[in-house]
């Protein structure tokens, strides 16, 4: 009787055993399942969650190769001498540098009188219209004609002088467009014209001089400003044209992203004309094409992006 009890009470306990075995088991396969479904959903998200991304648009237009070189404006005349034509006391004559007069407006007198001879007075003009900018004499001064009374200039006439490298002197030509801009001045371009070059280079320098007129219906540039001058020297109609921070580069390799229904096509261009901001494209390309503007390693062939300035092009 004792021992049937015993052998109850064995089975009860190993029965037990079991079924809290079972329920171990089963609660951790059940975890793992969780575990595993959980892990699959966030990878899911990942996937599914678009890459944000800036967008451009190829375009149709003008693009133009430039160089860029500093110049300083210069007077294009002489500096034009006020004399008088005799020997005598300066009168009238009060002109300071900077003032501007007319050709043949009378800027002093010179009274040629002598003790106990009085002549007429001798009017002193100015020969060109200008500015003056320099005086040598003052009223009540002798004047002869032998020495200048002040110095004019027609600063109207300016123009800059620059130098281009002698690497770049096959491209610079006379009469080709130049976009000057002066430190004064930032917001405003003025435009020029390639109007002479040297006909030798300077060979302490290696550069070639270049003369560059330019329009100031303003008056606004004195001579000695310093001048930023980018001359087109060549422009080219009618381009595909894409922003140079758009191109991806790899093995010499030029390519794009083009943004189709929120995926990318990697797409292979053919690059002509370039400058520091963009780039003219032969093949890959066409006017209204869509394509990523930002730079990321996670971008690849079927991404799906977001695009998020639309409304900017």
């Amino acid at each position: 009787m004792i021992k049937n009890y015993k052998k109850q009470i064995a089975k009860a306990i190993l029965i037990t055993g079991i079924s809290v075995l079972t329920l171990t088991s089963c609660s951790g396969m059940t975890d793992k399942l969780s575990g595993d479904a959980s892990e699959e959903t966030v990878a899911t998200e990942v996937v599914s969650k678009p890459i944000s991304v800036n967008g451009t648009r190829a375009e149709i237009g003008s693009i133009n190769a430039s160089i860029e070189v500093a110049g300083t404006v210069v007077v294009t005349g002489n500096p034009v001498a006020i004399i008088g034509e005799a020997t005598g006391t300066l009168k009238n004559f009060s002109l300071e540098v900077g003032d501007t007069v007319v050709k043949d407006e009378v800027i002093g007198q010179i009274d040629p009188s002598r003790p106990g001879m009085n002549y007429k007075m001798k009017d002193v003009k100015a020969p060109i219209s200008g500015t003056v900018v320099s005086v040598s004499s003052k009223e009540g001064s002798m004047a002869s004609p032998s020495a200048p009374l002040a110095y004019i200039e027609d600063l109207s006439e300016s123009s800059i002088k620059a130098n281009i490298i002698e690497k770049y002197i096959a491209d610079v030509k006379i009469g080709q467009e130049v976009q000057i801009t002066f430190d004064a001045y930032p917001d405003k371009i003025f435009k020029g014209t390639v109007a002479d070059l040297d006909p030798t280079v300077n060979t302490q320098t290696r550069s070639l001089g270049v003369k560059i007129s330019f329009e100031d219906p303003e008056h606004l540039v004195i001579p000695g400003m310093y001048a930023k001058n980018k001359i087109i020297t060549k422009t080219i109609d009618d381009a595909v044209i894409i922003p140079s921070t758009s191109v991806f580069v790899k093995e010499n390799s030029f390519y794009v992203y083009v943004i189709n229904n929120d995926r990318l096509r990697k797409t292979a261009i053919t690059k002509g004309l370039e400058t520091y901001d963009d780039i003219q494209v032969l093949e890959g390309l066409s006017d209204g094409d869509v394509i990523v503007n930002t730079k990321s390693s996670l971008l690849g062939e079927g991404s799906y992006v977001s695009v998020q300035n639309k409304g900017a092009f």
